[in-house]
């Protein structure tokens, strides 16, 4: 047993599977939106009203799952800019701006990959 707590090495994920991961999750949170603003003046709004609650749970949620499940198995932060400046900062960038964010980091990673 190390003495190193950052030691751990995580399993890489496929390019492919991780943007299916993304796409999974705005996928979701399309639906949850158009549910909410199609029902949101019928039935009384009780079910758009839920729709949308569950639209912002599910924004948060995917943000998070995507930040711990997604971008540790596709990014390696460099030892030099492994600051807690740099990684908090795009971690709550991924986190808060995820459907913008991580398209273009798939953009980035694909465009680094084929050249």
């Amino acid at each position: 047993m190390s003495g190193d707590i950052g030691n751990e090495q995580q399993e890489a994920m496929r390019l492919r599977v991780a943007f299916l991961h993304w796409a999974a999750c705005l996928a979701g949170f399309i639906v949850l939106w158009m549910l909410g603003s199609a029902f949101g003046s019928s039935f009384g709004g009780w079910f758009g009203l839920l729709a949308l609650l569950g639209t912002f749970f599910w924004y948060f949620a995917a943000g998070v799952y995507l930040n711990r499940g997604v971008l540790r198995k596709i990014i390696v932060w460099h030892p030099m800019y492994n600051t807690l400046y740099n990684v908090t900062s795009e971690k709550l960038k991924f986190f808060f701006l995820w459907p913008i964010t991580y398209f273009f980091l798939f953009v980035r990673l694909g465009i680094n990959k084929a050249i």
